[in-house]
């Protein structure tokens, strides 16, 4: 399993963040699902808590808050081409259910509560890789 990515929004400053996710942190967030918060230790941000607010899967199917299964489903949207909905048009897409699993690429994530250090700080003390 590869490293997912978390893009941790930052509502003050309008800044969004992107941090790697070992995928020991993200076995610990299966089973949570979109609207739920989580602590910021699972993305090294100890006092902040986090909101999940949505998120990508390997295969690139979006997460879906009113799918309540942790796989794929195909559900037939239909999009509208003005006021009449008769102008529209239907189409079946697959998408992502809410709960998190193993195989999310992307964590899309909301600050709800800061922590003592701003994120761009604990970012900075973050030992750079060797390429």
């Amino acid at each position: 399993m590869a490293n997912s990515v978390a893009v941790i929004a930052d509502p003050k400053s309008g800044k969004t963040h992107k941090k790697e996710v070992s995928s020991d942190n993200l076995n610990a967030l299966v089973g949570r699902r979109i609207g739920e918060e989580v602590d910021g230790i699972f993305f090294e941000l100890p006092g902040y808590k986090l909101k999940i607010t949505g998120g990508t899967s390997i295969d690139g199917f979006p997460m879906k808050s009113d799918l309540q299964v942790s796989g794929r489903k195909r559900i037939l949207r239909t999009y509208s081409l003005g006021r009449r909905a008769k102008n529209g048009y239907r189409k079946r897409v697959t998408f992502r259910g809410s709960v998190i699993g193993t195989d999310i690429a992307q964590l899309n994530l909301k600050v709800t509560q800061y922590g003592p250090k701003p994120i761009e700080q604990q970012q900075e003390e973050e030992p750079k890789e060797a390429q």
